[in-house]
């Protein structure tokens, strides 16, 4: 019997289509030349962008001279890197996934999105110190936005480094001991999440390392605005820091932790029992003052014990004469006035816990630990220009949720990560996103913020609303 073959040809894609059977019925599938992104949420973030200047004048400013008619704009360098690192990027490569998108070179008015190693070679020819006053000196209109006075938090974190990069030294490194690794200085201005204060320095420096430079830096990049107290951790209660605050009465006051060494110890076992504030009651805080004066000290200074009944074990239970009472102490230092009592500086210090999610967030949403070069020059402007893009969406996001602050985790996922096209005809550009429910409202009510914003900030712009939901939840659509 003779058999019938039925061969059924089909085009590769982009000659004709598919057409595939699914649990939903037969679907087509077809090419299409409209310019589509992953990105719908870059419309209003170029906007922000524009209105704020910051990239502009960072590119008009440019500490290199640009002398080859064919090197990139270096506006198109800083938006290819800033846009990455606003994307999740993590390294210098994946900025190779911003040039596969069409949209971003019309949302942004550049040439071309660059390459990696572009941006890599611009950045390791600006001098650190040069790119630290740079991006300092753009960086300024961001901190209208701060309270005239601020509490700074001062922290640091380790950055194992893997292979041969300039300036990674062997130093603590509690998750990779013995590994190189940079550990760079940072400030947070308390309450707002914004970082304004940067300094690299090698994995072979401590905390307080270079932080009379850092302070000075801040006092000439943050302008008008005061610095009230400085906190830090347990790395920051060193005698020439604390020496700096008490120099001048118009200094910023201090507060820092002290580790529990065998000096604070013996201090602790000092104090009676009548010294400590409050019953001793099981998960209550007792609170006790003391001046003390450590080696090392050139001065005695105020310092507040805090302790907290764990429990407490029986004699008998131990084969011993009495009872032994477990405790979790903490100690501070502080030069604040007398009339700030023991229990005000315990929730004064325990306030900046939320500088640890800001690390949290840089390291594990940010990349804050990527965009590594074997160049130093290369890394530090890369971390600088990171912190930046971190600081201006930070402030972006708060005009879609005023009441609180978004990490990028979320935030990139319900603000940026929006399916859109974008349709040209003749001058005019739009971009025409999917969007629906709730969501939709909540970024139309953010998107009005930032319009009522541009406009009451710059009154020679239009004001352009973007059109509302439509009623039946279909996709809507915003002017570009």
């Amino acid at each position: 019997m003779a058999q019938t073959k039925t061969t059924e040809v089909i085009h590769p894609l982009g000659e004709g289509d598919f057409s595939f059977s699914t649990p939903g019925g037969r679907v087509r599938l077809s090419v299409t030349k409209d310019a589509l992104t992953p990105f719908g949420g870059l419309v209003p973030w170029a906007a922000y962008i524009k209105h704020i200047g910051i990239v502009d004048n960072l590119a008009a400013d440019c500490p290199v001279k640009r002398t080859s008619p064919n090197a990139a704009p270096v506006y198109d360098v800083l938006q290819s890197f800033m846009l990455t690192a606003l994307t999740d990027g993590r390294r210098f490569s994946h900025i190779e996934r911003m040039r596969e998108d069409p949209t971003i070179p019309e949302l942004f008015g550049m040439e071309a999105v660059v390459g990696d190693d572009t941006v890599r070679r611009f950045f390791k020819s600006v001098d650190p110190a040069l790119g630290a006053e740079w991006i300092a000196r753009h960086a300024k209109p961001m901190w209208g936005a701060l309270p005239e006075t601020i509490v700074l938090d001062w922290d640091s974190t380790v950055q194992p480094k893997y292979g041969h990069q300039e300036g990674a030294e062997v130093g603590y490194n509690p998750g990779k001991p013995g590994r190189r690794s940079y550990h760079p200085l940072l400030a947070v201005v308390s309450r707002t999440r914004l970082c304004p204060i940067y300094r690299f320095r090698s994995g072979n420096t401590v905390s307080a390392t270079q932080w009379e430079e850092a302070m000075a830096d801040a006092e000439r990049w943050l302008g008008e605005r005061k610095v009230s107290l400085n906190r830090g951790d347990l790395g920051f209660g060193h005698d020439a820091i604390m020496a700096w605050h008490e120099a001048a009465p118009a200094r910023p006051k201090f507060l820092f932790k002290l580790k529990l060494t065998t000096l604070v110890r013996s201090a602790l076992h000092r104090l009676k029992e009548s010294d400590w504030q409050g019953p001793a009651t099981l998960g209550a805080c007792q609170i006790a003052e003391a001046r003390i004066q450590l080696t090392g000290w050139k001065a005695s200074r105020r310092v507040i014990f805090a302790r907290t009944l764990q429990g407490v074990v029986p004699a008998a239970d131990r084969a011993d004469f009495w009872d032994q009472h477990k405790h979790e102490f903490a100690v501070y230092v502080t030069n604040l006035p007398e009339d700030v009592n023991g229990w005000q500086i315990q929730e004064l210090y325990r306030q900046r816990a939320d500088t640890e999610n800001v690390f949290d967030e840089l390291k594990n949403q940010w990349g804050f630990s990527g965009f590594c070069a074997k160049s130093r020059a290369t890394t530090e402007l890369a971390a600088r220009l990171l912190l930046m893009v971190y600081n201006l969406w930070t402030l972006f996001v708060r005009f879609i949720v005023p009441q609180k602050h978004t990490e990028a985790k979320r935030g990139r996922r319900w603000f940026l990560l929006i399916a859109a096209r974008l349709v040209q005809s003749g001058r005019q550009k739009e971009v025409q996103v999917s969007i629906s429910g709730g969501w939709a409202q909540q970024l139309r009510d953010g998107y009005l913020r930032l319009h009522e914003w541009i406009r009451t900030t710059a009154p020679q712009l239009k004001c352009i609303v973007p059109e509302p939901p439509s009623p039946t939840g279909g996709p809507a659509q915003a002017g570009a």
